[in-house]
């Protein structure tokens, strides 16, 4: 597959995972938890298509730099580092495309913040610095 199909591709299942998670939010009169549900399904995905394979014995910083590079950039996400060594990251989000493509900004934020959880949370031994980077990304894009 083609450098350009792959960012097509990525962004159109995005685009599919959010419309789901619209839809599942409406049929269930706005219970907040089938967006993040969604979104996390989304992320376990992009994780086992784009990143799973020799994971094993990677440092946070070449796990961070291989998910910028393979999922979170071409998605449009910009991440303004803080922080990067091989044992802690720290960075925000400064650029959110969904929140600005959609009527729903704060549901894409939700969604987008699950997705990002999950790719991240597929590599058990990093959960917790990942944590912190999150909740990073939360306060700086997201609210």
């Amino acid at each position: 597959m083609e450098e350009s199909e792959r960012l097509n591709e990525i962004e159109k299942r995005r685009d599919i995972a959010f419309n789901v998670a619209l839809g599942k939010l409406l049929e269930t009169n706005g219970k907040l938890e089938t967006i993040m549900q969604t979104g996390e399904a989304f992320g376990r995905g992009l994780f086992s298509d784009y990143i799973k394979k020799n994971t094993d014995n990677w440092t946070i910083k070449k796990w961070f730099d291989t998910t910028i590079e393979n999922i979170f950039e071409p998605l449009g996400n910009k991440f303004e580092p803080l922080k990067i060594s091989n044992n802690e990251i720290q960075s925000a989000l400064s650029t959110c495309p969904l929140q600005q493509k959609t009527n729903e900004p704060h549901v894409a934020s939700l969604f987008t913040y699950s997705y990002i959880q999950h790719v991240h949370y597929n590599k058990k031994p990093m959960n917790h610095t990942l944590h912190l980077f999150l909740h990073i990304v939360i306060y700086e894009a997201c609210y």
